[in-house]
């Protein structure tokens, strides 16, 4: 097969795309439709009680203006927090729902306070603009650590002093002691600044609802409908699930920001049956970046004990989260049981301990955004790794070295309970400093003096566990052409899903990928499905795809029989062909699919076709792992950071696509270069707005803030799987800001290197740096000894 698994496969999705032909949210239409437009608060914390909408319902093409009393009438629920761990004294979280509209205080500006429909989205806007609250304003605080001070304003009556859960992980004894011991204790305190993800297509959602059936139907840009109908059925509508259907059309973006369900969805649907026409809204840009749920936001102080040799004893964290003003679907556990896994990395450190509090603040809530907490581990890690290696006088790389796992120690059981199956930590550090010329690059320095310029190159290592114990849903149908249609629960924002997963159909059964139709994204279609996050599409649904197509060649063997006149014992299926044992008769797949649909060649069978279904569940983790090398030149005039080289060596396990692998690792690895040199959700502190929610104001990175990739795999694959490979999605974004600010540091030790700079690293920032004074916003870096 040319076209099957390790082929370089050209996106069979892009054509239509590039030729505008995509269905977006946006380019959808039906008949009678009506807008909405969603009245939100201007302030970060207040208190109000009636809400004029008399002028509003006036307004030209004005249907309706619905507001939390509505809703309650109906008997809609809120939208709960459906993932949070339990708190290090076997406590509950505290995760106090969000209400779809507020209905006596708002905590965050952006805060739905009504819901205007109208015959034009124009005319919605006008009239939402017109609908008068009398906000009593209250102080907000917007720092985690500020929220959990005693005196801070509160935000939830049922979280006492802000405080969601106080989380720890690991043995705090063990830790503390081998701290006491150690020759050498280094301590750095970091800010995971919060950013804002900004996929290309904003938000946007489209509600009908059909009296006949009872039947609602939500079509949305998600990353997965089967957790947004379970929710929205179960706790928001309050029906059963077979009475909310959800659509998803072609997707531009998500990165983690459309999994969860928004108040909008239940807006949209409530609207419709009152109306009993569809209702659509999609948000405008500065509106999507005050609603949608953010990323990051996390201060930590760690403290690293090494022995006089350099080798690692132990890891202390001390963190606080912030989660904004309401508990997201999963935010609770992204700074802890999701995030913390990434803490132990390719290293041998015997003993760990972490503790989490995660607070609530008037910003608006964070959850996963792509890599969903182990950036933010992974970042703290590795720059506290570079400091330990200047403060013990040695080369980072060396320091690493001495402290990675040896490939002959897989399996090998972490401190935190994970094994990782596979991988070589020294080849690839290894091979990230030869193609990097990391060796070389202290006479590189030299020269960038001659252009005025500080250089400095910096390295950052990772291992990211993706998912255990994760289920997809698959069915594989044929039609008598011999073509096939596969249905799947995962959801592509972007990834490549309907080139990927007809890559391997075609692999194991010998077709043309371009005989593969791949269906996503309806759950009247697809029976369940776990969607698309953590990088589990392919360990989890490709193995899905590939236990379908095995059992269709299965089945096949029989039809097989049959026409070749043969015992089915004696039929082997082999590179997409079916074969009599010790002969050269053979027959193809696409043969066995037409011959399947003849009543008249098996008498005895009771089915016809080749078509089946599984719910496929793959129990193990996979860890993919990799090195990334960034080099850096600062022009000391304007402080501006410029990457001049960037090495990425990364094993994700069997490659299934080089094409669709290295277009997800520069799409991560751009995204976290964004998060290192120019974006930060600021909040004012004293008024709690946003002050960051345009692109005027919030810079995301371009074509030029980025250099060539030198990309590389390492080739060694899963064992857990039966494709061997590993998550590849977000692994970019997880090491990238690491090795960014890792190259800058070290352009600076001059200037105060790791004890100053901070993402991002703005000119701004670096220019102070440079002449000694402070940089703006929170420091980094504390004491080494």
């Amino acid at each position: 097969m040319t076209d099957g698994i390790g082929a370089a496969e050209r996106r069979l999705e892009d054509e239509r795309f590039l030729t505008g032909r995509g269905r977006y949210l946006d380019d959808l239409a039906l008949p009678r439709q009506a807008w909405g437009s969603v009245v939100r608060s201007p302030h970060a914390h207040a208190e109000f009680e009636t809400i004029d909408t008399s002028a509003a319902l006036a307004m030209p093409g004005v249907l309706a203006v619905y507001a939390a009393a509505d809703l309650a009438e109906a008997g809609l629920g809120a939208i709960p927090c459906v993932m949070a761990p339990k708190g290090a004294d076997g406590g509950e979280s505290a995760t106090p729902t969000r209400p779809v509209l507020a209905a006596a205080r708002v905590r965050v500006v952006g805060d739905p306070v009504a819901f205007v429909v109208a015959e034009s989205a124009e005319e919605a806007r006008a009239a939402a603009e017109a609908v008068a609250i009398d906000y009593r304003p209250l102080a907000p605080v917007t720092d985690a650590e500020a929220a959990l001070r005693p005196g801070a304003p509160l935000l939830h009556e049922d979280a006492p002093g802000n405080l969601c859960l106080d989380w720890e992980l690991g043995d705090r004894a063990e830790a503390e002691e081998a701290l006491a011991a150690a020759a050498h204790r280094i301590s750095l305190e970091i800010r995971n600044q919060r950013v804002i993800v900004c996929p290309m297509e904003p938000r946007a959602a489209f509600g009908a609802y059909d009296p006949g059936s009872g039947t609602y139907t939500l079509t949305a840009g998600t990353q997965g409908v089967h957790l947004v109908r379970n929710v929205l059925a179960k706790h928001v509508l309050k029906v059963p699930a077979q009475r909310v259907r959800v659509v998803t059309p072609d997707v531009g973006g998500a990165f983690g920001v459309k999994l969860w369900v928004y108040p909008e969805y239940a807006l949209v649907l409530f609207a419709a049956r009152r109306l009993g026409r569809p209702v659509k809204w999609v948000a405008e840009r500065g509106e999507a970046m005050a609603s949608d749920h953010q990323g990051r936001d996390l201060r930590s102080r760690a403290t690293l004990a090494l022995d006089a040799d350099g080798h690692f004893l132990a890891l202390a964290i001390e963190s606080v989260a912030n989660l904004g003003a309401y508990a997201s679907n999963y935010g609770p556990s992204v700074a802890t049981v999701g995030g913390t896994r990434a803490l132990i990395g390719p290293y041998r450190t015997p003993a760990l301990h972490v503790r989490v509090r995660a607070a609530y603040t008037n910003t608006a809530p964070t959850d996963a955004y792509r890599g969903a907490g182990r950036p933010e581990n992974v970042y703290l890690l590795e720059r506290l790794i570079d400091k330990a290696a200047h403060a013990l006088g040695l080369d980072p790389a060396e320091l690493r070295r001495r402290n990675l796992l040896p490939a002959d120690a897989m399996p090998y059981r972490t401190p935190l309970g994970h094994t990782y199956d596979s991988g070589d930590f020294p080849a690839i550090l290894d091979k990230a400093c030869h193609a990097s010329g990391w060796r070389a690059a202290y006479g590189r320095k030299a020269g960038a003096g001659e252009r005025a310029c500080l250089r400095g190159i910096g390295l950052a290592f990772y291992v990211d566990p993706c998912g255990a114990n994760r289920n997809q849903w698959v069915a594989l149908r044929f039609d008598a052409g011999g073509a096939a249609t596969l249905l799947i629960g995962s959801q592509s924002t972007g990834q490549g899903h309907e080139t990927a997963f007809a890559q391997i159909v075609a692999d194991h059964l010998g077709m043309p990928v371009g005989h593969v139709r791949v269906r996503q994204g309806d759950t009247d279609l697809v029976a369940h499905g776990s969607g698309s996050s953590g990088s589990r599409s392919l360990p989890y649904g490709g193995n899905a795809v590939l236990r379908a197509a095995e059992e269709a060649s299965a089945k096949g063997r029989a039809v097989a029989a049959a026409l070749l006149e043969a015992r089915e014992a004696d039929v082997r299926f082999e590179e997409g062909r079916y074969r009599i044992a010790g002969t050269d008769r053979s027959l193809g797949f696409a043969e066995i699919v037409r011959a399947s649909f003849d009543p008249t060649l098996r008498p005895e069978a009771e089915t016809l076709g080749l078509d089946c279904e599984l719910n496929h569940v793959g129990r193990a983790a996979t860890f993919a792992n990799g090195c990334h090398v960034c080099e850096v030149e600062i022009e000391r005039a304007t402080g501006r950071v410029r990457i001049v080289r960037y090495t990425t060596v990364d094993d994700f396990g069997r490659i299934l696509n080089p094409l669709l692998a290295e277009g997800q690792n520069h799409g991560a690895v751009a995204q976290g270069i964004g998060q290192a040199l120019t974006e930060h959700a600021v909040y004012d502190a004293a008024s709690g707005q946003l002050l960051a929610g345009s692109f005027m104001d919030y810079t995301l990175p371009r074509a030029d803030d980025l250099p060539l990739f030198d990309g590389h795999f390492a080739v060694v694959p899963c064992l857990t799987n039966p494709l061997g490979v590993k998550g590849c999605g977000e692994a970019g974004s997880i090491v990238s800001p690491a090795a960014v600010m890792n190259a800058v540091a070290d352009a600076l030790r001059d200037h105060g290197g790791h004890d100053k700079v901070a993402m991002p690293a703005t000119p701004e920032a670096i220019w102070r740096i440079l002449r000694g004074q402070s940089p703006p916003g929170p420091k980094e870096g504390t004491d080494a000894t």
